[in-house]
């Protein structure tokens, strides 16, 4: 059953829906929970089997398997003192065992891939319900209003069922931080965020029928932002403009930064940027409709560096420079960066969603008023079709 959040009225001539010919199980997803060690901790509480990764050919199995350190190595996978002459392994643990990977608990299976630096690849193939146990406690504090878990729940499933339907040939959907959402595994399940996941189970947006990438963020600041500023998206649900003075009790409403010109200089001169010799300038020269610096332009002594917002604070840390929602004031040999929220502002503001819970509006309220006209689905209403998916590659 579909229940419409608010009526329809907008047409997306920008963004082409496509729909996958061999769709993917929605009920899974991959997870990269490691991407460039050259060493993990494994273990397994209970019965497995392990595999070799592209044939299925079987290596190992057992009750349980003792910690144990597996290195990337030229002639394939080191599992301890024992050499195996493999790209990859995929760990499989009973239902009612877990896999530990550096002392973090995980559920279903773990694929362990060597790459060609000699790094480990490490992917986490579990169930969508149960990856949505493990990021919900890490993405909003269990402590919050059961409304407000609820449609975090709803708008984390969004997102990752679009990033699995979009990412068929690549060999992961989401990474296991924040560049996707954060995810603690099996070791980070609490219990009220699991009750908001198992309340939700398989319900999702859609808009104008199509799955759509349903970005949230920790907290906006006082307005939200167009998506185009995460992609080509341009969507109804995702153009932002709306202002949100809910999040006014989160400690990152507002915030201060000072970036000396030394501190600058240097940041640039380690970065593909290079070295602009002696800062002079740190300037906002363009911004969205919403505020947000769209562009910086910092120059030098002996040159300039055009930056987007994204890329600051890449450069400085995004938890430095929480937000591109921020202005600028010299300070003698510095720059002060007076800033509000926390993230890119695109979608639902975590904090906003948190107080609007508190005042009684209930999930389905709550995600009408950060994603204009979305549908609220359930996946069992889409089970006997393909799902159609707005914008993205397959």
């Amino acid at each position: 059953m579909r229940i419409c959040l608010l009526a329809l009225g907008f047409v997306l001539p920008h963004l082409p829906a496509f729909v996958a010919q061999a769709q993917p199980s929605a009920e899974m997803i991959r997870v990269a929970v490691s991407r460039e060690d050259p060493q993990v901790t494994l273990q397994v509480y209970g019965r497995f089997t392990m595999t070799e990764s592209q044939t299925g050919l079987p290596i190992q199995a057992g009750r349980r398997l003792p910690s144990v350190a597996i290195r990337a190595v030229p002639g394939g996978l080191a599992l301890g003192g024992s050499v195996l002459p493999y790209q990859g392994v995929r760990i499989q643990a009973a239902s009612d065992a877990a896999i530990s990977l550096n002392g973090r608990r995980l559920r279903g299976a773990l694929e362990i891939v060597r790459q060609q630096d000699l790094t480990l690849l490490i992917v986490n193939h579990v169930a969508l319900e149960d990856y949505l146990r493990g990021v919900l406690s890490k993405e909003a504090p269990d402590e919050w209003p059961g409304e407000a878990l609820r449609a975090i729940a709803i708008a984390a499933r969004t997102y990752a069922l679009y990033q699995r339907l979009t990412k068929v040939a690549a060999p992961y959907d989401v990474t296991g931080d924040v560049m996707s959402q954060d995810y603690g595994g099996k070791s980070a399940e609490k219990a009220a965020t699991t009750r908001a996941v198992k309340a939700t189970a398989g319900l999702i947006l859609l808009s104008e029928g199509k799955l759509f990438p349903a970005f949230y963020h920790s907290t906006c600041g006082g307005m939200t932002e167009h998506a185009r500023v995460m992609g080509p998206f341009d969507l109804e649900p995702l153009r932002g403009g709306i202002l949100c003075t809910f999040c006014s009790a989160s400690p990152f409403y507002r915030w201060q930064r000072r970036l000396t010109k030394a501190e600058i200089g240097w940041a640039l001169r380690k970065s593909r940027h290079g070295s602009l010799g002696m800062i002079r300038t740190f300037e906002v020269t363009k911004r969205t409709a919403a505020g947000r610096a769209e562009e910086i332009l910092i120059t030098g002594s002996t040159g300039l560096a055009k930056l987007i917002g994204y890329d600051l604070r890449a450069l400085f840390g995004f938890d430095r420079i929480r937000s591109p929602f921020f202005s600028v004031v010299l300070q003698d040999d510095a720059f002060l960066l007076e800033g509000h929220g926390w993230g890119h502002g695109v979608g639902l503001c975590q904090w906003g969603a948190a107080e609007l819970a508190r005042r009684g509006i209930l999930a389905r309220e709550i995600l009408a008023y950060y994603y204009p006209t979305a549908e609220l689905v359930g996946l069992r209403d889409l089970a006997d079709q393909p799902i159609a998916v707005i914008g993205g590659n397959p």
